[in-house]
């Protein structure tokens, strides 16, 4: 008999809980499963409720700020006892549930709920028997006036006792077919169901799905006279054990995998499930369980592993490969520099070997790490800036660095290292004329989605009318074209305090490590950088004097 079929009453179902985002999908659900729903939020509006109209059932909260469900329980329960009351918690102490159970509690179901059709069949299975119940005072009550009316029509008594055996001819057919569907469903499911008397220590039930997990006879099995362990692989039955034995000193349901033996040798993967059953005086006589044979996942989860494992050496080795070849690079830009015929052309080579090393750093981060789609910019950055501060040769150079923990993907932070050693590489060239030392912070943080990278100086700042959108310099070429891959903005902001660079961009919107960046034109141009950056310019303040900034920085 289901509660909600459409010829009877919809239930009412009164949910009450002081959690709204618990409540709401509760009810949700409920609502969408057939059932008309009230909601309270919490003890004193419930009892309110329930006094005014009443419930098919109650979904109570057990602990709840004003009154809770150790209160609410009773009350509603003495109130009417044939009403379900499903205590739904998000504690799992099994002296909360013993005391819920004491005070009237019909189920009980842990928060939060994974799976809401877990409360959908716990009321089933309340309105059920709260029906059961009610039918069953009816039976009764019609039992005692048949009683009383006997000596007064033995007629009347007849026909009563009648419909009496036809009654209970009902009950015993319902009976049958109830036993009938619970035989066919353990003789069709492919799980193992059984059920084990403590105190004989012999199985009182175990479904034929066991003859296909095990490869074993039901009747040999139900037989006894076997260790009960036998079964068990060997390195798996000092754990199990332990885990069973858990069920009768302390009521701890069993969750486990372990492996067995078949007759014919087979090793099979087993994942079982205990619970304790009480008796009425809350004793624990008997464990019931379910097994199934997981051996195919097991199998397949050991392949994936294996398949990632192999995966993982060889990322790993690439990134290793890539970065051993980019030094190579960076070491023969360093020997073509020392044969450069004037300063400005060992300053290129000097300039284009810091750039295939920011590059190489990153891949040489990625081998390092555990995570190898991800790049730790704060490592990286604070070794990519201190390399470049320990080559400075005019200046000492003074680093400040706001770098919390922050992954992204190779795709942005290689970009973000090119255009960091661009930007470092400029302060420390032009921000410091006729200065022993400078001081240059640099920053990177997140904001959601949003990455911030931050590069400024205390320097002479920039000169006047200098546009970031029009860099002529190869430097700001490429600082503009790598802001375009990531999709980003570039704020440029000078004064006398020095300069100011923010690139921000989103993570999800930088291009793949690699990918041409078209210009204006839609032609690729990897040294463009006017056509896609956006930039803003703070014109520097000279003072009260208005004297012109004789700064170099020129980005």
């Amino acid at each position: 008999m289901d509660p909600r079929q459409p010829a009877e009453r919809i239930p009412s179902i009164l949910v009450v809980d002081d959690d709204p985002v618990a409540r709401t999908a509760m009810c949700g659900y409920l609502r969408e499963a057939g059932y008309a729903v009230r909601e309270a939020g919490g003890g004193g509006d419930a009892l309110a409720l329930f006094d005014e109209r009443g419930a098919d059932a109650v979904l109570l909260d057990w602990r709840m700020p004003d009154k809770g469900g150790a209160e609410v329980l009773p009350r509603i329960a003495a109130q009417d006892p044939t009403v379900p009351v499903i205590v739904v918690s998000g504690t799992s102490e099994v002296r909360e549930l013993a005391r819920a159970l004491r005070l009237g509690a019909w189920d009980f179901v842990i928060k939060p709920i994974d799976d809401m059709a877990v409360l959908d069949r716990a009321l089933v299975r309340c309105l059920l028997r709260a029906e059961l119940l009610r039918e069953q005072g009816r039976r009764r009550e019609t039992l005692e006036d048949l009683v009383r009316r006997r000596t007064e029509d033995l007629e009347d008594a007849n026909r009563r006792l009648r419909r009496e055996i036809a009654e209970r001819r009902e009950f015993e057919r319902a009976l049958a077919e109830s036993e009938e569907r619970f035989r066919q469903l353990m003789e069709n499911s492919s799980e193992v169901f059984w059920v084990r008397d403590l105190a004989s220590d012999r199985l009182l039930y175990l479904s034929p799905a066991y003859e296909t997990v095990w490869g074993r006879p039901v009747r040999e099995a139900m037989r006894g006279g076997n260790p009960r362990m036998g079964t068990v692989h060997p390195d798996d039955r000092n754990a199990l054990e332990t885990a069973m034995a858990g069920i009768v000193t302390s009521a701890t349901p069993v969750d486990a995998e372990f492996r067995i033996m078949r007759p014919d040798g087979e090793v099979r993967w087993v994942h079982a499930r205990a619970f304790p059953v009480r008796d009425g005086e809350g004793n624990v006589y008997r464990v019931a369980g379910l097994a199934e044979d997981v051996t195919a996942r097991r199998t397949a989860e050991e392949g994936i592993r294996a398949s990632l494992r192999e995966k993982e050496i060889l990322l790993r080795e690439v990134h290793h490969r890539v970065k051993n070849n980019l030094q190579l690079i960076v070491s023969l830009l360093n020997l073509q520099a020392a044969y450069a015929d004037g300063a400005a052309d060992r300053e290129r080579f000097i300039e284009s070997r810091n750039r295939v090393a920011s590059m190489a750093l990153a891949h040489e981060e990625l081998y390092r790490a555990n995570d190898l789609a991800s790049v730790n910019v704060a490592d990286y950055v604070e070794r990519l800036a201190r390399k470049l501060a320990q080559s400075s040769v005019d200046a000492e150079v003074e680093l400040a660095l706001d770098l919390p923990p922050l992954f992204l993907p190779v795709s942005a932070a290689i970009p973000c290292g090119l255009i960091l050693n661009e930007l470092v590489t400029n302060a420390i060239k032009h921000a410091f004329p006729g200065r022993d030392a400078g001081r240059i912070a640099i920053a990177a943080r997140r904001h959601g989605r949003q990455v911030e990278v931050r590069v400024s100086d205390d320097g002479a700042g920039l000169p006047e009318g200098f546009d970031p959108a029009g860099g002529a310099t190869l430097g700001m070429q490429l600082v503009g074209s790598l802001v375009a891959q990531l999709g980003g903005r570039l704020e440029v902001a000078s004064g006398i305090a020095g300069a100011s660079f923010v690139v921000r961009f989103e993570e999800n919107e930088a291009e793949p490590y690699g990918a041409d960046t078209p210009d204006a034109t839609g032609a690729p141009n990897p040294l463009s950088g006017g056509a896609r950056l956006s930039g803003t310019f703070i014109a520097p303040d000279n003072g009260p004097d208005d004297e012109p900034d004789d700064g170099t920085d020129d980005g």
